[in-house]
């Protein structure tokens, strides 16, 4: 099971078929971080993270502490 610690996993219908998604935009409204304001190829590594979270191997702190990166 997926722990989905932030509450980003969403679901969007197309064609008729329901597809999991994961929303950055809610870590941002959860204040985790300041999402929108990230590179493009971070946003990338972080829907990754939010995908493969598993508590062990990537944790709440790892989605949080790239949430929060800075140059």
């Amino acid at each position: 099971m997926h722990p989905d610690s932030f509450g980003t996993r969403t679901s969007k219908t197309v064609g008729g078929r329901a597809f999991g998604i994961f929303h950055l935009g809610a870590l941002e409204k959860r204040r985790v971080g300041k999402v929108s304001r990230l590179p493009f190829s971070i946003k990338v590594l972080l829907e990754n993270l939010l995908r493969h979270e598993d508590g062990t191997t990537v944790t709440a702190d790892d989605i949080r502490a790239l949430a929060n990166w800075s140059p």
